[in-house]
């Protein structure tokens, strides 16, 4: 397949080109060091070329069900947003969040997060109207119903 027969099937995505170098990368990788297994630490996820905390963080919750928080956009601005867990970089949020989250939640709630970052605690006029929590948060523009 190669590179370049990659990218003609992710080119849709964002920054195809890197991804697919870094895909084809990490599957030898898996191979050669990991006897084409993907491995079950953060440390050596992200020894993987294109592979960050946050990856990492997906690859341990999703394939190997540990409870981690993989902090995304929507995540983020969340956390900093509602007042749930300010921090300057997502490893600040991510950190805070997994003081905050009891443990019996951790392991579905970046996936709920995420979801109401997408749909509710949206980055531009969020629909607070709409917001199971919003007597919580500490966003003071609450955005109102749009009339009509």
């Amino acid at each position: 397949l190669g590179v370049e027969g990659l990218e003609g099937y992710i080119k849709t995505i964002g920054l195809y080109r890197s991804k697919a170098k870094h895909l084809i990368e990490t599957c030898r990788m898996l191979v050669e060091l990991h006897g084409g297994e993907v491995p079950r630490t953060r440390a050596e996820l992200e020894a993987l070329p294109g592979v960050g905390r946050k990856t990492a963080n997906v690859v341990l919750n999703v394939a190997f069900g540990e409870p981690t928080i993989a902090v995304d956009t929507h995540i983020f601005r969340i956390g900093n947003r509602t007042g749930l867990a300010p921090g300057k970089t997502p490893l600040a949020v991510e950190l805070k969040l997994e003081k905050r989250v009891p443990p019996a939640y951790r392991l579905h709630a970046h996936h709920w997060l995420i979801l109401h970052g997408r749909y509710i605690c949206v980055a531009r006029k969020p629909k607070c109207w709409e917001c199971a929590v919003a007597s919580y948060c500490d966003y003071k523009p609450k955005t109102p119903a749009p009339k009509g």
